[in-house]
């Protein structure tokens, strides 16, 4: 009886033994594969912008582009991180580059990358010129043809989200070249657009110095926005352009909008809804905006042009007391940089409306729409 109970003794401890190692093992093996996990698998966090992810995995990085209006419309594109990785992967050393919007270009050219600028959409629409016998002439993706994509033979093309559905996308795949969807005009954050460069330092092997970039602009900007938070914003603006029969102004949620209030302006449509651009009739404009002593971001070089759109832009208080700006005669440089540059943005408008607080500011996107002969009006 004693040898029976001793030996179902020594075989309950044998199994306890076994069991608290199996155990033991189990819980340990799920810790190496959690942290396994975390070692492949690192998404970035952003600050602002909402229309990307950066995930870091094991030897590639994964880049998401998403719709921030529609998260159904979402693209993963993975870049290798070494030359050992075998694939449909982008490159990691991205040599050459369709530019097809000058955004791309102000960002490259942000990182230094001018040189893998191998082919642009149109000349014309470029900050600053470029050698036409290095850097290729496409055309707009809705009406070019392939074999202008082909003759570059492009690493990757990139190419804004609003041109998703045009049918070469799909024929430049089936040629083999590679395409890489951006979204930063979506967002309605300046710095959510400036945060973009983290994309463009993942793309081309330069996520420090990206980041390091994004931080500078960020911090310039919160330091200004700060500094304006004290200041009265008594005097009221309007912008927008009159186009056919209809003016656009950026809605209260827009980039543009908030732009205004970080500049701590009064906008006479900061409190409405929507994140792109309202739109009003010339009458309903003007009854708003009789007295409203600033307008902006008319389509016109002078104030000659604005007249030849309608005379009763005469009758606006802005127009009578000179008080209009724009970015017009500097359009191709505020759509290439500012994207990068909301900062010197912020503060052209804080000399325009702050002037008291920069003396020593000079505008570089904006300037005082131009007197010409025609006018009648004296300040």
């Amino acid at each position: 009886m004693n040898r029976r109970l001793k030996l179902n003794g020594t075989i309950l401890l044998m199994f306890l033994l076994v069991f608290t190692q199996s155990s033991c093992e189990t819980t340990d093996s799920s810790k190496v594969t959690q942290s396994n996990a975390r070692v492949k698998s690192d998404t970035l966090q952003n600050d602002f912008a909402e229309a990307f992810q950066i995930i870091h995995h094991q030897g590639y990085i994964e880049i998401v582009v998403q719709n921030p209006d529609d998260l159904s419309q979402r693209e993963s594109y993975r870049v290798a991180q070494s030359n050992s990785v075998k694939g449909n992967f982008l490159p990691l050393e991205i040599e050459k580059v369709i530019a097809l919007s000058t955004t791309h270009v102000g960002m490259m050219r942000a990182l230094d990358l001018d040189n893998s600028i191998a082919g642009v959409s149109d000349y014309k629409y470029l900050c600053n010129p470029v050698s036409k016998s290095n850097v290729a002439e496409v055309g707009h993706l809705g009406m070019a043809d392939t074999e202008s994509f082909l003759k570059v033979n492009p690493d990757v093309i990139l190419y804004s989200g609003f041109n998703e559905k045009s049918p070469i996308l799909n024929k430049l795949e089936q040629a083999g070249l590679k395409t890489f969807k951006v979204f930063e005009w979506k967002e309605t954050h300046p710095l959510g657009r400036a945060e973009w460069i983290k994309v463009y330092g993942a793309l081309f092997n330069k996520e420090i110095e990206a980041k390091t970039i994004y931080e500078e602009v960020k911090s310039k900007y919160f330091t200004l926005k700060d500094k304006l938070k004290l200041e009265s914003s008594s005097e009221s603006m309007f912008a927008g352009t009159y186009f056919g029969d209809v003016f656009n102004v950026p809605a209260g949620e827009s980039y543009m909008a908030q732009l205004f209030e970080d500049a701590n302006i009064n906008y006479v449509y900061a409190d409405t809804e929507g994140t792109g651009s309202l739109s009003k009739s010339l009458e309903e404009l003007l009854t708003t905006n009789m007295e409203t002593q600033y307008w902006l971001n008319a389509g016109v070089s002078n104030k000659r042009d604005l007249l030849k759109q309608s005379a009763k832009f005469e009758m606006l208080n802005a127009f009578e007391k000179g008080k209009l700006y724009t970015y017009f005669n500097n359009n191709n440089c505020f759509w290439e940089n500012s994207p990068i540059e909301p900062h010197i943005v912020l503060e052209d408008l804080a000399k325009i409306f702050h002037p008291q607080l920069f003396d020593n500011h000079e505008l570089k996107y904006y300037e005082l729409l131009k007197r010409n002969q025609s006018e009648r009006i004296t300040d």
